[in-house]
């Protein structure tokens, strides 16, 4: 039997957003967005619950978050992204402290792994405690990183990181995020895509942070939506004009 929670996660409510603040939240780490470099990994992974390859979908997720229906239907999920992405990130909640937060990095948490996506334990709960679709706002923050995951494998990381300014990368990342959300709503019809576009828009600030303006990550999200439901790119296609779309990004 199939609970709404699967349902949710897997279906009509997953609206790929970035909800996370995605700043730095152990103490020297330098963090860049949500982009964790190589050497600076270690001192997350310290802080990290078991770690998960998830490639199908049928993979079990340790269950540290407390819910073991939600880590099942998360891991449907996260499969559902890897096969899409054509990548295989390996997963983790971990430590978060007092500042929740979910980060990727190009560091492999585990053997054949490209890269890690890392998911707090306090963002988990905050997420969860949000007075609209709860679950999906789970799922969103996942999309977004798994956006970052792709960039790694790629190659194109070093591009969008000129200066070593996060903003292109982010752009990317919300970019690949509102893809997903496209590829959902073509699946089905009843996904409510204009959730998604709220959500981020309001994780945005007025002056531009790591991630952009509200409207800049709105955007983003937007452009990606519209390149699978209206210009039906398959996911290479789409990961060439996420690039395009984040380098012209000033």
């Amino acid at each position: 039997m199939i609970s709404r929670r699967e349902t949710i996660l897997g279906g009509a409510l997953t609206l790929l957003t970035c909800t996370c603040d995605c700043h730095a939240n152990v103490s020297s780490v330098r963090a860049l967005g949500c982009h964790v470099p190589k050497l600076e990994a270690p001192r997350y992974f310290s802080r990290t619950q078991t770690a998960t390859l998830l490639q199908t979908g049928s993979e079990v997720i340790e269950a540290r978050s407390g819910n073991p229906e939600l880590d099942r239907a998360l891991a449907q999920t996260l499969g559902r992204l890897s096969q899409l992405f054509d990548v295989l990130p390996a997963f983790a909640y971990y430590q978060d402290g007092s500042q929740p937060n979910a980060l990727a990095t190009p560091e492999p948490r585990l053997q054949r792994a490209d890269g890690t996506v890392l998911f707090g334990l306090n963002m988990l709960q905050q997420l969860l405690t949000r007075p609209e679709h709860p679950d999906a706002s789970v799922v969103a923050v996942c999309a977004h990183e798994f956006g970052h995951i792709v960039s790694y494998k790629t190659g194109l990381i070093d591009r969008l990181m000129q200066d070593n300014n996060p903003f292109r990368a982010e752009q990317f990342a919300d970019y690949m995020a509102g893809y997903y959300a496209g590829f959902k709503k073509l699946e089905r019809n009843d996904f409510p895509a204009v959730a998604f576009a709220t959500t981020q828009r309001s994780f945005g600030g007025v002056t531009r942070g790591t991630h952009g303006t509200s409207e800049e990550r709105g955007s983003a999200v937007i452009e990606g939506f519209k390149s699978i439901y209206e210009r039906k790119l398959s996911a290479p296609d789409a990961i060439d004009a996420a690039f395009q779309f984040s380098m012209s990004r000033q």
